[in-house]
């Protein structure tokens, strides 16, 4: 749950994903700036709001300092896929349990839905352990090598296989995924986490999983298992 008690681990994240998201080296000032301002996130404990503000201020220093690319919810490195008029958002994270075991059950939905052009899925890993951080830049990496759901899926199923397993580093998960079959490509994330964060805000994401079913009719933003299920079984109709 991305709940108060969160706060001081995932500030931890936030400094560690400002180390390793970006290929070249920080200038002076840039890393000491990032993290003095996350330390104030780790002191305030006012909750999610200053735990996304926090969120959003590292993807400002990774794009302002990192990238050129324009943030826009149709780049193409975005984890998104299908052509329906209902758009659907997955909010997981590899190391939550209850993610891990519904995972398989909520795919095989979403992939049928998919397939028949009912929806719009976007995958949005949302970390709450610094692993978490280094798993979801394997997954885009691994969307970016091919551009079709399947791989997706199998990307997803062999992370969370990972973090079941306790893989932690960066060596021992790139052989995992070569071993499950899994082609990685790697690139500048930076701006698909910048959107990510966009819509951690704007759908006030506090906990996984948790899926938003977006369509001209409204929202609903749903993070029990049963409503999740009775959802997107409505969708197969």
């Amino acid at each position: 749950m991305l709940k108060e008690r969160y706060l001081e681990r995932y500030a931890d994240v936030l400094i560690w994903g400002l180390k390793t998201a970006r290929r070249e080296r920080f200038r002076k000032g840039e890393f000491s700036l990032g993290a003095a301002l996350i330390a104030i996130v780790k002191r305030s404990g006012r909750g999610l709001g200053v735990l996304v503000a926090g969120a959003g201020l590292l993807l400002i220093l990774l794009i302002v300092t990192g990238a050129t690319a324009t943030v826009s919810a149709a780049d193409p490195s975005l984890p998104a896929f299908g052509r329906g008029a209902v758009e659907i958002r997955v909010y997981t994270d590899y190391f939550c349990e209850p993610c891990r075991t519904e995972e398989q059950e909520v795919m095989s939905v979403i992939s049928e839905l998919v397939e028949k052009n009912r929806i719009r899925v976007i995958l949005i890993d949302t970390p709450l352990y610094p692993e978490t951080v280094l798993y979801a830049g394997y997954f885009l990496a691994a969307v970016n090598a091919k551009r079709e759901f399947g791989q997706a899926v199998a990307a997803r199923a062999a992370l969370f296989e990972a973090a079941g397993l306790q893989i932690r580093g960066k060596g021992e998960l790139e052989t995992f995924l070569k071993k499950k079959g899994v082609e990685i490509r790697p690139f500048d994330t930076a701006p698909v986490f910048a959107i990510f964060s966009k819509y951690i805000k704007e759908d006030r994401i506090n906990s996984t999983p948790t899926l938003v079913i977006s369509d001209p009719g409204g929202k609903q933003i749903l993070g029990n298992k049963e409503q999740i299920h009775k959802a997107l079984s409505d969708l197969r109709k």
